[in-house]
């Protein structure tokens, strides 16, 4: 059986005859229909590189936005699920900011009295610092501590000392480890009980509220550049969870019809305890609003913390998700909501004057602690799900940063350093990646070498079927 011209194709460099292709005249429609197929495919994969790159919006990294914004978008970081590559790549592909979880709790890091274990907290820095990012500490001061210190048998003097060492030991040792990377502290957090009331802790019982001070100035002392935050949680449904836990009456907490601090009993026993910190000194910069929002109608985030400017103090999201009930995660309305929220915080955050940093906790729903939390009540509270793919709220943060990137990145020259508006054109994103696309690419230049092969035989044949070369 005589090959086909196409197995006959690479002789046609190394020789001036085609034995099994010797009549060409014969063989041209067959080259002509070869070479028609090979422009067909070519444009086809044109096309079907081009419907991938459409199909693949979702896949938008949000760290060029996040950077062009000039926003701190963060992310709470199991330190665990680092050896998950996959893992490791969203956070990569989408924050600038990563945050510890428990593992700067005392309970974590002195296990024993002078026994210092930073390594859980090392590894989250760490992986900042390969990745560009910065860090933020949660929490220095709360209510886990050590066996040590419960059992203890302490003096309101003692007990500072060991709270200024506690302190002063793990912001040292980052500043020193890792100048610069840590740039947010939150120094004490969860110290009020829902009706506003100081919470129990060995801290307060000991001490008593002079404990603030003692801790926020041993940490501005060990790294005088850190932004040092008070953080606690005000959402109806959190609060009500808490009441209950701790045993104190149930006093409502933040929604949408008390959306002002003054209408919620906790916040106020807060917002008390900063001004008296302010108008003592303390070196205290901001305050965070953890945010783990399972009211359908969570509060304005503009007007809950309105306070906080007043007190010319920062402020900043923390701990953000929005857990969904079991039976609504798939509920395409219910993630629509839940994107609403997101965007509407994120908004809130990037537009006010006082907020540049927005950290959820943490990025995936595969390795969120809400169900375990919740007795799998809830789940889904995160903006990738359990198999790492985006959800309808990472598409409404990417709209509310690519609203706010041009202006961001505009240069300004109001004096009272207002942004004027702005048309630039937000940063073009990525939407492929290279090892995605190389398969296409090897394809698309085999085809274009069949057709540069096909023309070279046609030129030759009509070469020797001319008059001049008989």
């Amino acid at each position: 059986m005589a090959r086909s011209c196409a197995l006959c194709l690479p002789m046609v460099l190394e020789a001036d005859e085609l034995p099994s292709c010797r009549s060409m005249a014969h063989h041209r429609p067959l080259l002509l229909r070869s070479t028609t197929v090979a422009l067909v495919l070519f444009a086809a994969m044109l096309t079907t590189v081009g419907a991938s790159r459409t199909g693949r919006a979702q896949s938008t990294t949000l760290r060029p936005l996040v950077d062009a914004a000039e926003v701190l978008l963060g992310a709470a970081v199991d330190v665990d699920a680092l050896d998950d590559n996959a893992y490791r790549a969203l956070l990569v592909d989408h924050v600038n900011l990563v945050s510890t979880k428990g593992d700067l709790s005392m309970a974590v890091v002195q296990p024993e009295q002078g026994v210092f274990d930073f390594s859980r907290a090392e590894a989250i820095v760490d992986f900042a610092v390969e990745n560009d990012m910065v860090a933020r500490g949660h929490e220095l001061i709360g209510s886990a501590v050590p066996g040590w210190v419960s059992v203890g048998t302490w003096t309101a003097e003692s007990l500072g000392q060991v709270l200024r060492d506690q302190v002063t030991a793990v912001v040292e040792h980052f500043r020193e480890r890792n100048p610069g990377v840590i740039v947010q502290w939150d120094v004490v957090g969860d110290a009020f009980l829902p009706d506003g009331a100081p919470r129990p802790t060995i801290w307060q019982q000991v001490i008593g509220d002079d404990y603030f001070r003692i801790a926020f100035e041993a940490a501005s002392e060990a790294d005088p550049d850190a932004v040092l935050f008070y953080d606690d949680f005000y959402d109806d449904v959190a609060v009500t969870q808490d009441a209950v836990a701790s045993g104190v009456p149930i006093v409502p907490g933040a929604n949408a019809e008390r959306t002002t601090c003054d209408a919620v009993p906790k916040c106020i026993g807060v917002s008390d305890r900063i001004a008296a910190l302010v108008a003592g000194g303390v070196p205290i910069d901001g305050v965070g609003f953890q945010s783990h929002l399972f009211s359908p109608d969570p509060a304005d985030f503009n007007q809950f913390t309105a306070w906080v400017g007043e007190l010319g103090l920062r402020w900043a999201v923390t701990e953000f998700d929005v857990p969904l009930p079991v039976t609504e995660i798939s509920n395409p309305d219910t993630l629509a909501f839940q994107a609403q929220v997101y965007a509407d915080a994120l908004a809130a955050c990037v537009d006010a004057a006082g907020c540049d940093t927005f950290v959820t906790w943490g990025i995936s729903d595969r390795f969120s602690p809400i169900p375990a939390e919740t007795g799998g009540a809830f789940d889904g509270a995160l903006w990738f799900d359990v198999n790492d793919q985006p959800k309808p709220a990472f598409d409404a943060m990417a709209q509310v940063l690519t609203q706010r990137a041009p202006a961001a990145s505009a240069p300004s020259t109001d004096p009272v350093g207002v942004l004027a508006p702005d048309s630039t054109a937000a940063p073009a994103v990525d939407t492929t990646d290279d090892a995605d696309s190389s398969p296409f690419v090897a394809v698309l230049v085999g085809l274009v070498a069949l057709g540069v092969i096909a023309a070279v035989i046609t030129v030759a044949r009509r070469r020797r079927s001319s008059p001049t070369q008989r």
